[in-house]
């Protein structure tokens, strides 16, 4: 019954895609992250047919699981947050493919992320002079962690070749160094961006200190946005 109550609200919200026609297809998503235990993984004939952007998300060396996006909310930024569903209810916010928020997550959830300055994700990595620092502020649970300021350093690595869903794809490796002045605290998130359209593709982000990290693989992107 959630999940068809999921299945519901989701149709409300992409009706402009034929979402009556569609359950089917929807259903199927869920389906193969439900039982896409120990890990989840769909041929690009599948992801393909699918009308909705699609990705893998793994939390820390847990089971990957696939997600659909489910919602796409505007923001006061350019780019409008996008809403990434699991079979079980779980849910990640992207905007510029940087993880914003997170919902149901059972070791905790990073509940808000403001900014005062454009995200270099947003801008993309590719075109800014590295070194680049950036800084935002983060709200967290368990514990009610709020305004804390996370202090970034963006660094070029080496280009890489990598799999996507056993496809290969060139990119170059980016490192964002992330320290917490008010916990002495720090960690290192990674973003592979691929040459050819200078978009991420894969990333490994950290939610929050004492949180797990998450590493999303990008399938089918949403067309709306320009990074995402």
């Amino acid at each position: 019954m959630k999940t068809n109550q999921a299945i519901l609200t989701i149709c409300i919200a992409l009706v402009s895609v034929g979402c009556t026609q569609r359950v089917k297809d929807l259903n199927d998503s869920f389906k193969f992250a439900y039982h896409g235990f120990p890990d989840a993984k769909k041929s690009w004939e599948e992801i393909n047919a699918l009308p909705y952007a699609s990705l893998y998300a793994q939390l820390d060396s847990g089971p990957q699981g696939f997600m659909v996006l489910a919602f796409v909310e505007p923001s006061q930024h350019p780019s409008p947050n996008l809403k990434w569903l699991s079979g079980e209810n779980e849910m990640i916010v992207t905007r510029n493919s940087r993880i914003v928020k997170t919902v149901n997550f059972a070791e905790g959830n990073l509940t808000a992320t403001q900014v005062d300055t454009p995200d270099p994700l947003s801008v993309g990595l590719s075109t800014i002079k590295m070194p680049h620092r950036w800084s935002r502020t983060i709200d967290w649970q368990p514990g009610n962690h709020s305004g804390y300021r996370a202090e970034s350093i963006f660094k070029r690595g080496k280009m890489q070749a990598i799999s996507i869903n056993g496809t290969q794809v060139e990119t170059i490796k980016y490192h964002e160094f992330v320290t917490f002045p008010t916990l002495d605290t720090q960690f290192t998130n990674h973003y592979w961006v691929t040459v050819e359209t200078g978009k991420v593709i894969k990333s490994y982000q950290h939610l929050a200190p004492d949180l797990p990290a998450v590493t999303l693989t990008h399938l089918k992107s949403f067309q709306g946005g320009s990074h995402d």
